[in-house]
């Protein structure tokens, strides 16, 4: 296929303006100005889409340079696979006959992630850590596979030395295993093998030149040493064998880079590796060679992303050794490449400086020559770098964010005695003063981990002579340690601690626990049970900010463990928390045989992606059809017994249409419930049903990823099922009467049924039902499936209604809360946030329902905590391990799942945070997330321990102020909401097309609504409207705590922290502004003297 040159105009469509401002500059700067630069930063404030941007630039370059060179080569170098994976998809151009960006983990593996690198345009991602940091001279086991056949063809391996040599700390029976298959399924760039031989040829060369032993020589004697293979090696042969394959793996790096010929390198979150670009040791080497890449036709542009691309603000006692001023200028040096520039703007800053110390001085208010300083800063600057701020755009300069009260962080007797307990233990381990632990946690003893306090008692208790005076002390203070009789009852267990019982307050006392997903911002009725609840329609999920390690952790157990309990023991009378009780409370959507009957048959109706069902009830239509003729005045939403009867009553025509109606006495017969979607299909839509139905793998597909076993373990018969249900389309099944509530079942399946809602949210985002999408719609109906089988979840239905069967009671619940309007808004938000516009319908469907299917399948996260268990008449302690479940609250990271046989990835819990189901807090250190987002549904930051300075503060709570953030969209649901309901159309005309997405409706009307002067951070980013949704700023401080003093600090501190950009000493600077100029000037001094980096405006 031709590659065809990119639409640069269709690509630039999708930018808002002020990203499109930075895009034209940049371009200008790095290509068409008179003395461009080669390298320039974007380091816009967290969460407005550098990405995007950042492809606004690829773009412009590609067709820059498409008739001017014959190669265009694309570089995206960062520093995390995560961030990589998120980010990937959103920088691809999607050239047609041209391939996307290639992830390699590490640039030794690009000859088997790429393939001919003679391509008009190559995008080639790795990170820098394994790339270029080659000091574990072994590598992993993928690059010593890659070398043995790559030196196979330069060097025609013989034996089975050289598998011994690059076997390294693998297995031996492993690694040759691997080697084979490596040959088999991977594809080596021919060219970068031809590289690879020629430059051992050349070194080899140069090793004999300098009358050393070449290489070849040394790799041979090396071999011949390990031509057995061997258990224990000396250590002179290990040494020597890693230095020989860590030369070898610098010749392969070395041969990758030089064979990417750069045109563009993009560097994201750069500060996280920026020691190699200014270091002298071989990866900063390796680094340069490819950053100073420069060819008689092209040189290559350097492009750096980062919200924090130097320390910006530092206090005295936290410094360290990451001096802001020095790295401010460091990163200025690199972008300039030019010391006396770099020395001509130090000195216009320390000019500055100095007028802002006689800012307030006598009382001179005077900024003038301050301000025509501060502007040529601004110029100099910009010449290799912008920065945009979405906080210039509100009129208070707040951009939406409210202080919360922590009026819920409440002390009480317990606490404080836990506290003089934890005191005693730590001064008879002669551990200092423990308030700082006591503030930030409770059970410290049973949750700590890798702390000294911790350490100390384990050694403590292992012996004789001190255990005694331990056992007597934790004796005395029962409140110190977790109760684990109360918890294997799943009775109530005390938080212990302020601030987590604030925590309870605001999210478990209100109910949460109750909601399996956030109330859809914008339901199509009036919703019923816990989503019907005002303090729960409004609520939004939790980001909690701790330094404390332990912090996380206890959030997660405790918070998750206080909701399993509550809807455990809304079944259970006297349930019992125990591994063996949990296998107990089985799973009862099942697909079982009993007595020679298939049992589930009813799930499968349920999960089953109806298109009559979805194309001719879509409840945003039949909504908005109520509205429209019932709107006198203000509008509101429709009952959903309204909505319930009129698609009722449309059914109860079409059974008539199918023959419902011959078969008039006899009993009921339940199949009609699963067989009455599909005989809909098979008259309404018959081609596409037979078609469906019909493919041999079915079971499988409709799976997905799932097995041929229930969750506990037992056979499934799915696939005898699927097979049933197939016998209905060859016509050999005989129906009996219908179920008098027939209709209205399946107008709740019609409204809200899993599988049929999954089939319209994911046509709506692509504009009409394909095979795929009913594939699609049917793996996020079995996700469904794994959620409602969990027996917390189960315990939780059945508790509200106990009455059989189990699907009815979980179809209800789909209806009552509002699973379509859910589902609508969550794949809107994925559709953009994985970077699928534009994309062809069958890639959309397939990654956003991949992503729907992990949020709904990740599995119970098990924790680690231990039982101390004190024998007071022995004196005796000993530490018993546990597992604790979570599930309701997580914290970010790696953790063993509950079975224990497997782990949730720090990725799939941000990928289920990010969506409205489960987890609803979310609890971190806040160590390497730059980056990463967590607003689609959260606009609540707590601040469990405050940062100590205003940038961290603000950098913790841009991880929820972002694009069409969880505010955003409620805002927006608030103003246009009902007229957009009131637009939906009531009649899509055939079976297979569904109303387009009422949330591009709802931000089009607020985008034409808005100033056009206005910049397009609103409604995207910022739009406040009265009595709305805010970014909620929760510090739960202890009363009468430092805290409350230090946070008015950092308030004080966040007005005027941008005046001291680029200054040494800001700590003091800032301090005596704050002294020195009046509230009442604050503002306007601010205005004058903010350094501001935004780039030109359109037509400026």
């Amino acid at each position: 296929m031709q590659v065809v040159r990119p639409d640069l105009s269709q690509i630039l469509s999708g930018l808002k303006d002020f990203q499109r401002d930075t895009v034209d500059y940049v371009f200008r700067r790095l290509y068409t100005d008179p003395s461009p630069t080669r390298r320039f930063l974007i380091a816009d404030e967290v969460g407005l889409g550098k990405t995007l941007v950042a492809r606004g630039v690829v773009a412009r370059a590609v067709d820059y340079l498409w008739d001017k060179v014959n190669r265009i080569d694309v570089v995206y170098i960062c520093s995390n696979a995560d961030i990589a994976r998120q980010n990937i998809n959103r920088l691809n151009l999607s050239i047609p006959g041209q391939k996307d960006f290639t992830l390699a983990s590490r640039i030794t593996l690009l000859p088997v992630s790429v393939n001919d690198l003679d391509r008009k345009v190559n995008f080639i991602s790795f990170t820098p850590g394994t790339s270029f940091n080659l000091k574990s001279n072994l590598g992993i086991y993928e690059e010593r596979a890659l070398l043995y056949w790559l030196l196979d063809r330069a060097w025609r391996l013989q034996g089975t030395g050289p598998l011994n040599v690059l076997q390294g700390n693998a297995g031996k029976d492993n690694f040759r295993s691997y080697v084979k298959i490596f040959e088999a399924n991977k594809q080596i760039d021919e060219g970068l093998a031809a590289e690879f031989a020629r430059t051992l040829e050349r070194h080899c060369n140069a090793d004999k030149d300098a009358g050393k032993t070449d290489l070849r020589t040394r790799f041979e004697e090396i071999c011949q040493r390990f031509r057995y293979a061997r258990v224990h090696i000396p250590e002179e042969d290990a040494r020597e064998r890693a230095r020989l394959v860590g030369e070898l793996r610098s010749l392969l790096a070395a041969t990758c880079l030089r064979a990417l010929q750069p045109d563009l390198i993009i560097l994201d979150e750069f500060q996280r590796f920026k020691s190699i670009l200014t270091g002298e040791d071989e990866a900063s080497h390796l680094a340069r060679q490819l950053f100073e890449y420069s060819d008689e036709v092209s040189s290559a542009r350097v492009l750096l992303l980062s919200a924090t691309p130097y320390k910006m603000y530092t206090v005295s006692h936290e410094a360290g050794d990451e001096d802001h001023y020095r790295d401010f200028m460091d990163t200025l040096r690199f972008l300039l490449q030019d010391e006396a520039k770099a020395s001509e703007l130090e000195k216009l800053l320390e000019q500055y400086r100095r007028q802002l110390y006689h800012l307030g001085a006598n009382g001179n208010m005077n900024s003038g020559y301050a301000r025509q300083l501060k502007e040529e800063v601004e110029e100099r600057l910009r010449g290799v770098m912008v920065r945009t701020e979405r906080l210039a755009v509100t009129e208070d300069r707040n951009g939406m964010l409210v202080q919360m009260k922590a009026d819920t962080a409440k002390l009480n007797t317990r606490d404080l005695e836990a506290y003089v307990g934890l005191q005693n233990v730590a001064d008879l381990l002669e551990q200092g003063d423990v308030m700082h632990y006591w503030k930030a946690a409770p059970y410290l003893l049973n949750f700590m981990e890798d702390y000294e306090l911790k350490r100390s008692l384990e050694a403590a208790i292992s012996i004789s002579t001190k255990q005694a005076s331990v056992a007597r002390v934790l004796a005395n203070n029962s409140n110190l340690l977790f109760p684990w009789n109360e918890w294997s009852k799943y009775a109530k267990v005390d938080p212990g601690n302020a601030r987590l019982r604030g925590l309870f307050a605001d999210t478990l006392e209100v109910g949460a626990w109750r909601l399996l997903w956030l109330p859809p911002t914008q339901p199509y009725y009036h919703l019923r049970i816990a989503f019907a609840d005002p303090k729960l329609m409004t609520f939004t999920k939790r980001l909690v900010f701790s330094a404390w390690r332990v912090v996380p952790k206890v959030v997660a157990t405790l918070l998750s463990y206080e909701a399993e309990r509550r809807m455990i023991c809304c079944f259970e009378k006297a349930p019992e928390n125990s591994p063996e009780a949990r296998r107990r409370r089985r799973p009862l959507l099942r697909f079982a045989r009993a007595e020679g009957r298939l049992t589930g048959m009813p799930v499968l109706g349920l999960m089953y992606p109806s298109m009559t069902l979805a194309s001719r009830f879509d409840p945003l239509a039949i909504a908005g059809q109520i509205v429209f003729e019932e709107e006198n005045g203000e509008a509101t939403l429709p009952p959903l017994e309204k909505v319930l009867s009129r698609v009722k009553s449309q059914i109860e025509q079409m059974l008539i249409d199918i023959g419902g109606e011959r078969i008039a006495y006899g009993p009921e017969d339940e199949s009609w419930y699963w067989a009455a979607p599909l005989l809909l299909d098979l008259k309404f839509a018959p081609e596409v049903t037979a078609e469906w139905f019909s493919r041999p793998f079915l079971a499988g597909i409709w799976a997905g990823t799932a097995t041929e076993k229930e969750d506990d373990g037992e056979e499934s018969h799915w696939s005898a099922h699927v097979e049933h249900a197939r016998g209905l389309l060859a016509g050999g099944l005989v129906l009996g009467r219908q179920p008098d509530d027939l209709p209205l079942v399946l107008a709740q399946m019609a409204i809200a049924g899993p599988g049929v809602a999954a089939l319209r949210a994911l046509a709506r985002i692509t504009g009409s039902i394909k095979q795929t999408t009913m594939d699609h719609a049917a793996n996020v109906a079995w996700a469904f499936r794994t959620l409602f089988n969990l027996p917390e979840v189960t315990a939780l239905i059945r508790g509200m209604n106990g009455e059989e069967p189990y699907w009815r009671r979980v179809l209800e619940y789909c209806v009552d809360g509002g699973l379509q309007a859910t589902l609508d808004e969550y794949v809107h938000v994925l559709k953009e946030s994985l970077g699928l516009v534009g994309k062809e319908s069958c890639e959309v469907t397939s990654e956003v329902s991949s992503a729907v299917c992990s949020a709904l399948t990740l599995r119970t996260a098990t924790l680690g905590a231990d039982e101390v268990k004190v024998n007071s008449s022995e004196e005796e302690v000993s530490i018993e391990k546990h597992g604790m479940r979570a599930r309701f609250a997580l914290r970010f990271g790696d953790d063993k799942t509950d079975d224990e046989k497997g782990v949730t990835r720090a990725g799939q819990v941000r990928e289920a945070f990010n969506s409205p189901f489960w987890p609803f807090v979310l609890a971190t250190t806040s160590v390497g997330q730059e980056g990463l987002d967590f607003h689609p549904y959260c606009h609540a930051i707590v601040h469990w321990d405050l940062p100590s300075n205003p940038v961290d503060l603000e950098q913790r709570e841009g991880r929820v102020h972002r694009y069409k953030g969880h505010a955003i969209r409620k805002n927006l649901a608030l103003k246009y909401g009902m007229s957009s309901l009131a637009k939906a159309t009531t009649d899509t005309g055939t079976v297979g097309e569904i109303n387009s997405d009422p949330w591009e409706s709802m931000f089009l009307a607020a985008k034409q609504d808005c100033d056009p002067n206005e910049s397009d951070l609103v409604p995207y980013w910022v739009y406040p409207v009265e009595s709305g949704a805010k970014i909620e700023r929760y510090v739960p401080a202890l009363p009468l705590s430092r805290d409350h003093e230090r946070l008015a600090s950092l308030r004080r501190s966040l007005a005027v922290y941008r005046m001291v950009f680029g200054q040494p000493r800001q700590e003091d600077l800032l301090s005596y502004l704050l002294a020195y100029i009046p509230a009442t000037e604050v503002s306007r001094v601010l205005g004058e003297l903010q350094i501001s980096l935004s780039p030109p405006q359109k037509g400026l």
